[in-house]
């Protein structure tokens, strides 16, 4: 799957990932151990793979902008 971003739209969706691994790791440190915080545990980690993928695409937008 593709996906075409403009310059901000990039930038809004790598907010919103950081934003949500933020949440997540206080969820996460919340949840009592069993199937909830290891679902919270696995969605943390594809949006951490994600954000990965994301920031050196930002950060070159950013360096030509």
């Amino acid at each position: 799957m593709l996906l075409e971003l403009s310059n901000d739209e990039s930038r809004v969706l790598k907010d919103a990932v950081d934003s949500s691994l933020h949440t997540l790791l206080e969820e996460i440190s919340q949840a009592s151990q069993g199937e909830f915080r290891e679902a919270l545990r696995q969605r943390y980690d594809r949006l951490a793979a994600l954000q990965h993928r994301l920031e050196p695409i930002v950060e070159s937008e950013q360096f030509y902008a």
